[in-house]
């Protein structure tokens, strides 16, 4: 899912809601009841993540602190399991609510997650390589995501559920569940142009705007920050 699905290379708008579990068997029917006419596109599938930081744990500590400027490293793939197989490396920009990300394409056999050298050895560009020249593994999750498209096409919602966190040395172990998250997260993306409608989207919405971060909450979890 390249392009306006997944924000590469262009920069779009991202709003954030939590989503208590006593409002998650419902919600799928509430985007549908919507005035915008919201209708599930892809079939639910399982969403793997393994978070890139410094030693200090830098990106973290900018989240937490609401520094505007920020990003996020991440290694995806969509088939339950090691990191394995084809997968893709991502580089997440934000400022404030607008974010956008560089894709590269991986194909991994049997990566050893936790080896020192992993970052360098991956077939990247060299100024990629440079940036993630001081970076290691911390942090591994999971969940579920449900995908839907308003009617006329403009804006996405994304909801994730089934949400676990794991210090990602379990994938050098062969997975885990780690630790549950018991919110799900409704995600709201749209293109900068389509920002004054954004408004009337949301008021659709029975749920309050968040600053929920899946890498911030897993960090926490799993290093009791």
């Amino acid at each position: 899912m390249a392009g306006s699905t997944d924000g590469t290379l262009s920069y779009r708008y991202e709003r954030k809601y939590v989503v208590p579990f006593h409002m998650l068997p419902n919600l799928g029917a509430i985007l549908r009841r919507s005035r915008f006419g919201f209708r599930e596109i892809y079939a639910e599938r399982d969403v793997l993540n393994l978070y890139f930081d410094t030693p200090m744990f830098r990106f973290y500590h900018e989240n937490v602190q609401g520094v505007a400027d920020r990003k996020k490293v991440r290694i995806r793939w969509y088939a339950d399991g090691p990191l394995s197989g084809k997968c893709r490396l991502e580089i997440k920009r934000k400022s404030g609510l607008v974010g956008a990300k560089n894709v590269y394409p991986l194909t991994l056999e049997n990566a050893d997650v936790m080896g020192l050298r992993f970052l360098e050895e991956l077939p990247l560009p060299d100024d990629v390589r440079f940036e993630l020249n001081e970076l290691r593994p911390t942090l591994f999750n999971k969940y579920k995501r449900r995908y839907f498209l308003s009617a006329d096409g403009r804006f996405r919602m994304t909801i994730d559920h089934s949400l676990h966190y794991s210090h990602p040395s379990v994938l050098s172990r062969g997975g885990g569940m780690g630790s549950p998250d018991m919110m799900a997260v409704l995600e709201l993306k749209y293109a900068h142009e389509d920002d004054c409608d954004a408004a009337y989207v949301a008021s659709d919405i029975p749920l309050q705007l968040s600053r929920k971060s899946k890498y911030v909450t897993g960090i926490s979890a799993v290093y009791n920050c």
